[in-house]
């Protein structure tokens, strides 16, 4: 193709949209463009959600349309789309299209950064947004076959124990396969085709030459999470495609007029923190769309990684006088390469997407929150929340790449239980005086606390019901200590060897649940607690959640309080409280004297609504964060 003949685009202005419309010109698809002002009515068009690259080599351009007198290159993997559209005759009819790759000037960077600004108006206003998969594969047909045959079963009405006794019956083990197959397909895994599959009113989903629409795909992957025996819902296949079920169905509630509700920007990007993209940047970028907050975030493609993830960091601490977004960083800490400090979080980092990933996560507070069900939406307790600083908003300043912020020194990591990862850190602390039976109670009551952090269910909306929780844990316990573990599942069992002999005021976790509980043993085993790690208002649970899926380690202080951590957490590093911060932060001296870097949030019995600003010892403090 000579250079002469390279199409160059006439400038949109940030007021105006492109689109496109084909034309067969004998073997090779032809288009035209029209620029339209978006503050007049637009013409009816289909916008195209598709994937840049078939490959891991990243977009090719091996190919062009023809404009006029001049070609323009075009992604291998729209291809297959133009030939799709020629074996229908939709090059003849006269719609207009928005295509990204097309329709932007890609090497624009001004124009690039306004369209993705715009990139929720330009779906919203479509006439319809088709869906291309790809291809039709060997097994693409019986996949939507299925769909359509788990979409009439959800409207049906029977049961979940009867739609699974026909479900995983042997003629359906090809069609499970087919369907996990089709949303293995590579437009699932990319953080720009969430918004695109959630913001528009009508999605149409093709694979080949069949189609199926976005109603008929929730359907049945709503009858696909009844049913746990088919081995469909354990893939990674099923929880890319049920995040995003998930996630248009929250958009839909809270963008209701009457609700007061909000999706923040950072629990989207903590969600999906496992999705695929080209640039890095549209981590951040390609979810602005979902977004119902202001959260300030700038969309330049003239600035590098580092530096978007830096200014969203500081933007969000600035609009919401939070500090909760440090929280995130170990979770999310710097990739190789790196220049990000110990605050913000990267990104780039991908790990196992989580609901609710840490305890800033809670529902109460929407500028954080999570991605928690939709019917929970509706019923959410505004009461509970963790405000370890009070009502006090955050001091902070930055120079450069250091946080400065205030706040308070309240005590420091002694013991830690071991885990998978880590072995025990045996406390150092130990007390000369005998600890009475109810002192020794409340010990127990304060672990019990911990374990579950203080909170009924995972979405943490209402406060853990002392009675219940703590015979359930106490039972547990017992079982294990009288010689009855096969009662006991593996986990709990696991994680009891690992504490027994944490020390905690001076003696071993096993004495003092011995002498505690030991003598009245028999009224606590008269039946077992409930171990369903599904059943999340449930002692075991909560234990679940924050023992195995967030790792959490008991801890006791030098202080002798006893609480959670993560697993980096290191015996002397010290609890925080931060203003501005809604639970106690843990952070660890730097090299340089009066600096630290940020270890991760914890869980502190007695400190989690503001106390420890009452206490005697109280101290505030500057910190320099690097």
């Amino acid at each position: 193709m000579e250079l002469a003949t390279s199409y160059t685009y006439d400038p949109v202005q940030p007021n105006q949209i492109r689109l496109c419309r084909f034309h067969q010109n004998g073997d090779s698809p032809s288009a035209e463009f029209g620029i339209f002002s978006t503050d007049k009515p637009l013409p009816e068009y289909v916008a195209l959600s598709y994937t840049w690259s078939l490959s891991a080599s990243g977009p090719i351009k091996n190919w062009t349309i023809q404009i006029g007198e001049r070609h323009l290159p075009v992604l291998d993997s729209l291809k297959p789309f133009f030939q799709a559209l020629r074996s229908h005759d939709f090059m003849r009819d006269g719609i207009w299209w928005w295509i990204d790759s097309i329709c932007v000037d890609q090497t624009n960077i001004l124009e690039r950064s306004d369209h993705v600004r715009r990139m929720k108006q330009i779906y919203e206003n479509a006439h319809n947004t088709i869906v291309w998969l790809g291809e039709q594969s060997d097994d693409s047909d019986t996949a939507l076959d299925f769909i359509d045959v788990l979409h009439e079963m959800s409207r049906v009405g029977q049961s979940d124990e009867e739609m699974c006794k026909i479900l995983q019956m042997v003629q359906y083990r090809p069609k499970w396969i087919a369907l996990r197959n089709f949303f293995f397909r590579k437009w699932w895994t990319r953080v720009w085709t969430i918004q695109e599959f959630v913001v528009p009113t009508s999605v149409s989903i093709c694979c080949g030459i069949r189609t199926v629409n976005r109603t008929a795909v929730a359907a049945a992957l709503w009858v696909a999470d009844r049913c746990n025996t088919t081995g469909f819902k354990d893939t990674n296949a099923f929880h890319i495609a049920w995040n995003r079920r998930r996630t248009w169905l929250i958009y839909n509630i809270v963008n209701k007029p009457e609700k007061d509700l909000s999706i923040s920007l950072l629990s989207l990007t903590a969600y999906f923190c496992s999705s695929d993209v080209t640039d890095d940047r549209d981590r951040l970028y390609g979810l602005n769309g979902l977004s119902t907050e202001n959260h300030g975030l700038v969309i330049n493609y003239s600035w590098n990684v580092d530096k978007v993830y830096m200014v969203f960091a500081k933007s969000f601490i600035t609009k919401h006088k939070s500090l909760d977004i440090i929280c995130f960083a170990p979770l999310f800490s710097a990739t190789s390469g790196s220049s990000l400090p110990s605050w913000v979080p990267d990104w780039r980092h991908c790990r196992q997407p989580l609901v609710v990933p840490l305890m800033v996560s809670q529902s109460s507070e929407s500028h954080v929150g999570n991605l928690r069900p939709p019917l929970t939406f509706e019923y959410d307790n505004k009461s509970t929340h963790y405000s370890a600083s009070g009502a006090k908003e955050a001091e902070y300043n930055f120079e450069g790449s250091t946080l400065i912020v205030r706040g308070s020194i309240i005590d420091a990591v002694d013991g830690l239980a071991g885990s998978q990862n880590f072995e025990l850190v045996q406390s150092s602390e130990s007390y000369s005086t005998q600890s009475t039976t109810s002192s020794l109670t409340d010990m127990l009551a304060s672990v019990c606390k911990s374990l579950v952090l203080d909170r009924k269910e995972r979405y943490l909306r209402f406060p853990m019901p002392m009675e219940q929780f703590y015979h359930d844990f106490i039972h547990l316990c017992l079982l294990l200590i009288s010689g009855s573990p096969r009662h006991v599942e593996k986990e709990f069992q696991q994680w009891f060897e690992r504490v027994r002999s944490l020390r905690i005021h001076g003696r071993s976790f096993e004495s003092i649940l011995r002498d505690a509980h030991l003598a009245d043993i028999n009224s606590f085993l008269r039946s077992t607690p409930k171990q369903d790690e599904y059943i999340q208002d449930s002692f075991y649970g909560r234990f679940f959640d924050n023992i195995e899926r967030l790792a959490m380690r008991l801890m006791t202080t030098h202080n002798g309080r006893i609480g959670m951590a993560s697993g980096k957490a290191i015996k002397g590093d010290l609890v925080c409280i931060l203003y501005g911060c809604n639970v106690p932060v843990l952070l660890r001296k730097a090299e340089r004297e009066g600096e630290f870097t940020v270890v991760g949030e914890c869980f502190l019995d007695g400190s989690m609504s503001g106390e420890a600003l009452g206490f005697s010892d109280f101290r505030e403090s500057r910190f320099r964060i690097v």
